[in-house]
């Protein structure tokens, strides 16, 4: 039996590539991370070097474990993940973050005697944080921009 074909029209067409589109960016926006859960991580980061910096080694497991749980939560909160990063850029992300951090910790112990036993682990933990948070904005960017997602979405 010879099935009937049923003219399409392009307005019809053009209405499911539009919704395929928007279901498409609503998945993202999902997987994605909000900017907050950067800006905690970076805190985290930098709390880390904070007490490496004050001596307060015996607190980094503390720190280890809470940044763990916080990734744990939101990897089931989001229930799926955005496909992984060129490894270029993690290796650029890596190649900056593991060096900064040790530098912070050496610099800012060598710089506590004119800083002081506070400003020097703080201002060591503000720097690597800020750089965390940078690079959380920017591979966040990376993911709207590769697919076009507005930024305000």
């Amino acid at each position: 039996m010879a099935e009937k074909e049923v003219p399409i029209e392009p307005g019809e067409v053009q209405e499911a590539l539009d919704s395929i589109d928007e279901m498409e960016r609503a998945a993202l926006r999902r997987v994605i991370p909000p900017l907050w859960f950067g800006g905690l991580i970076a805190l985290l980061a930098g709390v880390l070097v904070g007490l490496s910096v004050a001596g307060l080694r015996e607190y980094h497991v503390h720190i280890i474990l809470l940044m763990m749980f916080v990734l744990v939560w939101k990897a089931q909160d989001m229930g799926a993940s955005a496909r992984q990063m060129p490894l270029k850029l993690t290796a650029i992300a890596l190649a900056i973050l593991v060096p900064l951090f040790f530098l912070l910790i050496v610099g800012a112990q060598a710089l506590t005697g004119v800083l002081g036993a506070v400003w020097a682990p703080l201002s060591a933990g503000m720097i690597l944080a800020a750089t965390v948070f940078v690079l959380s904005l920017i591979e966040r960017r990376w993911h709207l921009a590769k697919r076009g997602v507005e930024e305000g979405e």
